[in-house]
């Protein structure tokens, strides 16, 4: 019903009678350098707000036709120039031709590393997030909006998320989105490391249109890898840090448009840290990217591009408040300790998930163009950890292990001065696991189901298990784009996405063992005496495992998705607008590849296919005050599917769906007021977005139930508002100044709605229980609020400096849902200070840090005029956090085990992560172009 509702309002849009023809002229100009007056080549001059766009020659002459009358601006795009007559920015169009004459250009930044190239890196997962693991967006014209360039850069040293979105940006690479279907996240690891080839961006802020996609909450992102937009040259380098890696070498080839019509590129790198910045945590990455493509006439183009980037990296764990104090630090580790006088590392992050893309490009005529692409992606994530049976827990950060649990205060007085001065105490003791697996002789009666068959030996107490996301995702985009006439434009856009993701576990590392048994020891206690219970699977009982076999869990996570989106543009002299509907059809559905013991009738096979029909909607206004100053105001509403992630109640377990799933309601508006002006860059927009209907999965160790719980959470609702301002001032002779803010307010509107099952029994502990979460803070999500003002001084000599000094603040620490309910206060009157430690939500102090960055770029045919081609030795340098503030919060939430009897939050405290001091970044880049 609502697909068919979709194709009725596309008809309508399509067919729009709001078409007017009016007087278009034909803008040209020419590119010169600055010094040397030779020719600027393949930059890409563009009319803003519009598809028009012009690139220069060889003569550097662009010519840009069909623009309207009126004010406009124009941005001129190069790989190795920048604009320095500023009065192209603005112009205002009256006749047929519009001449601009020759427009000056400098050299300084032409292959120069800017310092949106310098990877920041904070403690969040890097495998998970960008380059160095800060999650943040790398986008081409950042540059151009102060805001955007801080929010994407600056503000990331933070842990900042813009607008406080958990998913709020989409990431298109060569028309192939990149988002997980099952968990609705980018998979920043595909390109890390390719710096050189991911250049090439396109982006998208906010609500506005986009001329690829529909977009999304906070806009989008497309990158454009394709041989021929990459710039012809040979490029090597290398870079020193002390952050998530310690070294990154580099090198890059392209062969440019060659005459036959085809196009070469490719690049390779690799990162590397035996140690990083955090004890015991290591990093060793290898990117790679390679395209053809084959320009067969001006109408027609075919290119294959594969990238990929497989990294291993020792990772880092929050820790209680406690530890860092006892150990002295607060870039206390638990995951790793010494074996054998060697740094070893027990939970290890592996991410090999190449990219491949067949897109094609087909100009159809001068106003009309069809983007198709399909993709291809597949390989692993997986991340490393304890497993144990019939043992003590190892982890060195054990909560029984903490002075403050002890409640012998002599014992607990030995526990503190251990913790404060003996290393070996607060790390894992690998000799002591290795010791007790080679002491632990046992046998398994009717092994691998087999009656009779008897297997004796070392049966490992401890391993090291690898949890595996194993995925293969097959894309099909296409897009098709018309300039209509002078004022109209249509974009619209199908795509079908298709992800299987295998999830299981298995053995990395019997620590010393022979075997390991797949069985369930938390059945033990519950089903006692039932031999099947214990079984992870009933089809092949009692299985003995070595390295390598799967245990525990194995099934699949089946997406479907298609989607259908058309935009419509209108653009007049002083007001443009635009409208955009989008439908999705959506299913999934789990399919169970073992028989758990416990849940032997919904465990395996193929659940029931959940099927979900969404609509979007957005349009939004911008009206031209001048050439230099404008308005505008967007407004959005749409419907999205649950992702696969949060719709079982233990999709390890069994195929059983959380009660009443729903669609999420999402509201959005924003406005504001944009001016650029030769002297002045300005922008400052407001914004109010609604989230209704939302859902999540939590598991944990129920302390009252005394049992592994899953919590299925529904009626999320949470209200997003806030202002964002950039600005940026050229003060002359080479200085200028810029300053960013935002300031937000992300909180709960709603008494959510928690149902507790047991893991390990199908049994529903509570049914919507009412959680009182209304006006608390959305946490653990980066700050709310973080603001930036910074100075730069660019020389003729090819060099520049910057400096920001920076502020965060309005953090606050995430929540335990279950400590705020009726249980969670049982007993607790109003007024008493136990009541309020149990349901206050902490805010963490604001902070202050501050940020250097340098360039120097040196064109070597300056001082060897003998070469043949242009040659560039590029500096570059970022120190980060200069101040060594280590005292930044950037991460924190509550435990969800929660100790109901006593109504102590303190015992099972929260768990908080810290940004780095300071770091450095230093590279030298040789290219040949």
């Amino acid at each position: 019903m609502k697909f068919r509702l979709l194709s009725t309002t596309i008809l309508m849009m399509l067919f729009l009678p709001f078409i007017v023809n009016a007087q278009t002229s034909t803008i040209s100009g020419t590119l010169q350098d600055s010094q040397t007056k030779a020719a600027v080549v393949k930059a890409l001059v563009s009319v803003d707000g519009t598809t028009l766009s012009g690139t220069t020659d060889v003569n550097g002459v662009f010519q840009i036709q069909n623009v309207t009358y009126g004010a406009h601006t124009l941005t001129i795009t190069s790989e190795e120039y920048e604009v320095t007559d500023s009065s192209v920015i603005a112009i205002n169009v009256k006749s047929a031709k519009t001449e601009l004459g020759v427009i000056k250009m400098n050299q300084s930044s032409a292959s120069a590393v800017s310092a949106n190239d310098i990877p920041v890196v904070t403690i969040s997962e890097p495998s998970e997030a960008g380059d160095d693991g800060t999650g943040s967006i790398t986008v081409l014209n950042a540059s151009r909006d102060p805001y955007a360039s801080a929010a994407a850069y600056t503000f990331s040293n933070g842990r900042f998320r813009n607008r406080g979105y958990f998913n709020g940006n989409i990431v298109f690479m060569n028309g192939i989105e990149m988002t997980d279907l099952n968990n609705g996240r980018s998979g920043f690891s595909t390109w890390g490391g390719l710096n050189d080839v991911t250049r090439n961006r396109e982006f998208t802020f906010g609500l506005n249109p986009s001329s690829y996609s529909y977009g999304a909450l906070d806009g989008s992102s497309s990158f454009d890898t394709r041989a021929s937009k990459q710039r012809k040259q040979f490029s090597i380098s290398y870079a020193l840090s002390n952050r998530t890696y310690d070294n990154r070498i580099m090198a890059t080839y392209g062969t440019g448009l060659l005459k036959g019509g085809w196009a070469f590129s490719g690049s390779i790198s690799r990162r590397w840290a035996d140690e990083g910045y955090i004890p015991g945590t290591y990093y060793d990455g290898w990117s790679w990217y390679m395209s053809l493509e084959k320009r067969f006439s001006t109408n027609h183009s075919l290119s294959l591009t594969q990238l990929g980037a497989n990294t291993e990296n020792g990772r880092s764990g929050a820790a209680v408040q406690e530890i860092y104090d006892l150990s002295g630090t607060n870039f206390y580790n638990p995951y790793w300790g010494y074996q054998n006088g060697k740094i070893r590392n027990s939970s290890v992050s592996v991410s090999q998930q190449p990219l491949t893309v067949l897109s094609h490009q087909w100009n159809i005529d001068s106003r009309s163009t069809l983007n198709t692409s399909i993709g291809y992606q597949y390989g692993i994530f997986s991340t490393s950890g304890f497993d144990w049976f019939n043992a003590p827990d190892p982890r060195p950060d054990f909560y029984r292990r903490l002075p403050s649990y002890i409640e012998d205060s002599s014992l607990a007085a030995e526990a503190t001065q251990l913790w404060q001065s003996d290393e070996s105490y607060r790390q894992v003791d690998w000799d002591r696991l290795y010791e007790v697996n080679q002491n632990s002789f046992d046998t398994i009666a009717n092994a691998n189901g087999i009656e009779g068959n008897t297997v004796s030996g070392l049966r490992s107490r401890y391993i090291i298990e690898e949890r595996v996301n194993e995925s293969q995702k097959i894309s099909f985009n296409m897009v098709y784009t018309n300039t209509i006439t002078d004022h109209y434009s249509l974009t619209t856009g199908f795509s079908s996405k298709y992800q299987k993701t295998e999830y299981y576990k298995r053995v990395r590392d019997l620590l010393g063992g022979e075997f390991y048994a797949d069985l369930n020891q938390f059945a033990e206690q519950d089903y006692p005496g039932n031999s099947d219970a214990l079984q992870n699977d009933l089809n092949n009982p009692n299985r003995i495992l070595h390295v390598g076999d799967k245990f525990g869990y194995d099934y699949y996570g089946v997406v479907n998705n298609k989607s259908l989106w058309v935009q419509n543009q209108f653009r007049f002299d002083q007001v443009d607008f635009f409208v955009s509907v989008q439908g999705n059809a959506t299913d999934f559905y789990r399919d169970g590849l073992t028989r758990n013991g416990i849940f032997d009738s919904s465990s395996y096979g193929k659940s029931t296919r959940q099927m979900f029909e969404t609509l979007g909607m957005k349009s939004g206004a911008t009206y031209k005050l001048d050439g230099r100053n404008s308005f505008f105001a967007n407004v959005s509403y749409e419907h999205k599917a649950p992702l696969f992630a949060n719709a079982y109640f233990s999709p390890r377990t069994r195929n059983d769906v959380i009660n009443d799933l729903k669609e999420e309601k999402i509201f959005s508006v924003e406005g504001g007021y944009v001016l650029k002006s030769p002297k002045v860059k300005l922008k400052a927009t407001g914004y109010y977005t609604q989230f209704n209907d939302g859902s999540q999965l939590l598991s944990y160790y129920h302390e009252d139930y005394r049992t592994f719980v899953n919590y299925s959470i529904t009626n999320i609702d949470r209200r997003h508002i806030g202002f964002e301002f950039g600005a940026e001032v050229t003060l002359g002779q080479g200085w200028s100044a810029s300053t960013a803010l935002s300031l937000g307010q992300y909180i709960f509107t709603s008494r959510m709605l928690g149902t507790i099952t047991q893991d390990n029994k199908d049994t529903i502990l509570a049914s919507n229980e009412t959680i009182y979460s209304d006006n608390y803070y959305v946490g653990n999500n980066g700050p709310h609020s973080a603001g930036t003002i910074g100075i730069r001084y660019r020389s003729k000599n090819f060099w520049s400096v910057n400096l920001n000094a920076n502020y965060f603040g309005d953090n606050y620490m995430g929540f335990n849902p279950a400590r705020r309910t009726v249980a969670g206060v049982d007993n607790l009157n109003d007024g008493d200070p136990a009541r309020a430690a149990v349901l206050d939500q902490q805010k963490f102090d604001g902070q202050f840090t501050m940020d250097f960055f340098a360039n120097y770029s040196w064109k070597v045919n300056n001082k060897f005029s003998s070469l043949k081609r242009n040659v560039f030795l590029v500096f570059s340098a970022g120190i980060t956090n200069i101040l060594n503030n280590k005292d930044m919060i950037i991460g924190g939430y509550e435990q969800l085990r929660f100790d109901f009897a006593e109504k102590d939050p303190d015992k099972f405290a929260p768990k908080l992560r810290y940004g780095y001091g300071t770091t450095y970044f230093i590279s030298i880049a040789l290219r040949i172009n």
